[in-house]
């Protein structure tokens, strides 16, 4: 028979540790799935400085969010732009650290954290822009894939309503992969806002080669093009910042390049900058740690795109004067569309009877 009175006795005798500061949450038992205590949590850089307005700095600001926000007990950042540190130094040291949990930022990193995970099973590892195949992936790692063609489609619209020669441009660093990821959608998005948009599509076989990039704009200016996308590391930037300065309007991508390219608005042509198809790297972060923080870190890859804020549109900025208010609701209108599978942003024509052609509503 039970002893009611002994188990009165004990939960007694548990209140009066708990009060007395005896029995601290560390000394309970765990609960499955929940952490016992606060990780720490550490970050590495790939070159340049942490206020980059590029991939580190966005890192940065998930870190500092989710320790400002007191999910971490402290953190470590570690920047590689130093020659003495190589990645997988950098990446021990933030094992030895005692974090938890490691993110990389950059594709460059991917061998390093590869090898780190397979070295410290018991930490986890996530690395931003870089994915490998399912059954690559240790129990530990993370990939965080940032779903680009959503956004590059909601880019692809504004540019299709904003031209007023019916005629853009898509300058791409190579006929890859994860460049066409954003020219495609883009042109196809640009096609459904105005069927009768002319996509010019060039690729400079360079990512570094801003010279090369603004002669691309220049000759896709002179046949006609209002609207310049530049996809490609530098040489994108070289092209939208030579359309710029020309007096047309441009896109960006990766981050917001009214803030990098175009030096936080202060360059010429600041004004031109429409908008840039940004992954959202301080949102994947801050999730990733969230994971970690409520025992629900899953290896693999991890889709970031419209519907969890891993990609978007970055701000007007100086545009949003110019942009109509109904183009803006397009936006709006065509986001909620992807988000809800209404819209398949690889689809070279829309014929959805609710979202078909501005010129055709």
């Amino acid at each position: 028979m039970v002893n009611r009175h002994l188990i009165r006795s004990l939960q007694i005798m548990l209140g009066v540790l708990l009060i007395l500061g005896l029995l601290t949450p560390s000394n309970l038992p765990v609960q499955a799935g929940v952490t016992s205590t606060i990780p720490k949590v550490g970050l590495i850089t790939d070159g340049g400085p942490i206020d980059d307005s590029g991939f580190n700095q966005m890192a940065y600001e998930g870190l500092t969010r989710a320790e400002n926000e007191g999910l971490i007990d402290g953190s470590t950042y570690i920047p590689t732009g130093d020659p003495d540190i190589d990645y997988a130094g950098a990446i021990e040291q933030c094992v030895s650290d005692g974090n938890a949990l490691c993110i990389t930022v950059g594709f460059v990193m991917g061998d390093a954290t590869m090898a780190a995970a397979d070295t410290y099973p018991g930490v986890h590892f996530a690395i931003v822009d870089m994915t490998w195949e399912d059954s690559v992936y240790p129990a530990n790692l993370r990939g965080l894939f940032f779903a680009v063609d959503e956004a590059a489609y909601l880019a692809g619209t504004l540019a299709g309503m904003m031209s007023t020669t019916n005629c853009i441009g898509a300058i791409g660093g190579m006929s890859i992969p994860p460049v066409d990821d954003f020219i495609f959608p883009f042109t196809y998005a640009a096609q459904w806002a105005d069927p009768g948009v002319a996509v010019l599509r060039d690729y400079a076989d360079s990512f570094v080669d801003e010279e090369l990039g603004a002669d691309l704009a220049e000759d896709q200016i002179s046949r006609g093009a209002d609207v310049i996308f530049g996809v490609g590391g530098m040489m994108g930037q070289g092209a939208v910042r030579r359309a710029a300065e020309l007096g047309k309007y441009i896109i960006g991508v990766d981050s917001d390049v009214y803030l990098t390219a175009f030096d936080n608005g202060t360059a010429p042509g600041a004004d031109k900058v429409l908008t840039s198809v940004i992954k959202r790297v301080d949102n994947a972060v801050y999730h990733t740690i969230q994971d970690q923080v409520n025992a629900e870190f899953s290896s693999g890859t991890t889709l970031c795109d419209l519907a969890n804020g891993g990609v978007g549109l970055a701000p007007y900025h100086e545009a949003e004067a110019i942009i109509p208010p109904e183009v803006v609701d397009s936006i709006n209108e065509v986001t909620n569309s992807i988000i809800n599978g209404t819209t398949d942003v690889w689809a070279p024509l829309w014929t959805s009877s609710i979202f078909l052609p501005m010129a055709q509503r």
